[in-house]
């Protein structure tokens, strides 16, 4: 029997603990169309930064992630073994997602008394499996903006009204641990559990009675906080970013073509251009040098992508 679990935070205040990453991310297609220098829509969700290979799915179509796209509701942002993801949702808090994770945004509601004013939104997500990580900004609490959203995952629903915390889920076990703020776990109409110091933490495990929570360890706390932090020089794409990852360098634009859109399968958002009367497959935007070669090693080291002589490059055109 599927059991139910409500938290509500009540009193929150956090600090800012997150990695700062700025960077926009964009997809190719007409139903991922959009101006990578806009800023985001209201009602939408734009990721800032992605450790690859990674994807954002929508109405069935997955594409690889890139800086630029905004996430509108129904879509999923997909990790792999080793990826993350950075999202900055419409009233500036941010989600993390470690890798293995698939995320649905259910829902978006934004509403603004003004273009400038401050803003309530009310949202549903959805932590299908994987890691999340979810923070109010400093900025968005200086506005005054206010929200109410709810994360759903195996076992439970997470309720967010201004808040710092982690939250997984698998086959295994769904948890939550509260960097910051009160919340109040409520099952199958029980007494409620309070979680309202740093590091509350609550598990439940498949198949096994529900425990009383606890508090993590210092190094289960750093631990949760690993697992949804960007690894820099892993591969990390960055609006701006100024090397690229070259996967080949052909004479044919149907090869170079084919290879694009396997590497597109894969999760790296391959551009072609021509170049000395060739046709170059690369990455563009990675964040450094060391992210670069990193890519670069994932791509020489899956055999079915093709690749043979690939190189890391500063981008000058």
């Amino acid at each position: 029997m599927q059991h139910t679990t409500t938290l509500r935070p009540t009193g929150l205040h956090r600090r800012a603990l997150m990695w700062h990453a700025c960077a926009a991310l964009a997809l190719g297609g007409l139903v991922w169309s959009m101006s990578p220098t806009a800023h985001a829509a209201p009602s939408a969700t734009v990721v800032e930064a992605v450790q690859l290979p990674a994807w954002v799915e929508r109405n069935g179509q997955r594409r690889p992630a890139e800086p630029g796209t905004q996430l509108r509701a129904n879509d999923k942002a997909i990790t792999a073994n080793g990826s993350r993801m950075l999202l900055r949702m419409d009233d500036r808090s941010t989600i993390k997602l470690g890798e293995d994770t698939q995320f649905q945004i259910q829902s978006l509601d934004t509403k603004r008394d003004s273009a400038s004013g401050a803003a309530e939104q009310k949202s549903s997500l959805k932590l299908i499996t994987g890691v999340f990580r979810y923070a109010t900004d400093y900025t968005s609490k200086a506005l005054g903006n206010t929200r109410e959203l709810n994360l759903e995952v195996a076992t439970a629903t997470v309720g967010i009204r201004g808040t710092d915390f982690w939250a997984m889920s698998d086959a295994a076990h769904d948890a939550v641990c509260v960097f910051e703020g009160k919340v109040e776990v409520v099952r199958d109409a029980k007494d409620g559990i309070l979680l309202d110091k740093p590091g509350a933490f609550w598990v439940v495990f498949t198949g096994q009675p529900e425990k009383p929570a606890g508090q993590a360890t210092p190094e289960q706390l750093a631990k949760f906080i690993g697992q949804a932090e960007m690894q820099p020089g892993s591969g990390v794409l960055l609006q701006g970013g100024r090397w690229r990852a070259v996967a080949a360098s052909l004479n044919s634009v149907a090869d170079a073509a084919a290879l694009r859109t396997r590497l597109q399968a894969a999760g790296y958002p391959a551009d072609m251009v021509a170049k000395d009367g060739r046709h170059e497959v690369r990455i563009n935007q990675l964040a450094t040098r060391s992210d670069a070669e990193a890519v670069v090693k994932q791509l020489l080291a899956n055999k079915a992508l093709g690749v043979t002589e690939a190189r890391a490059a500063l981008a000058t055109n």
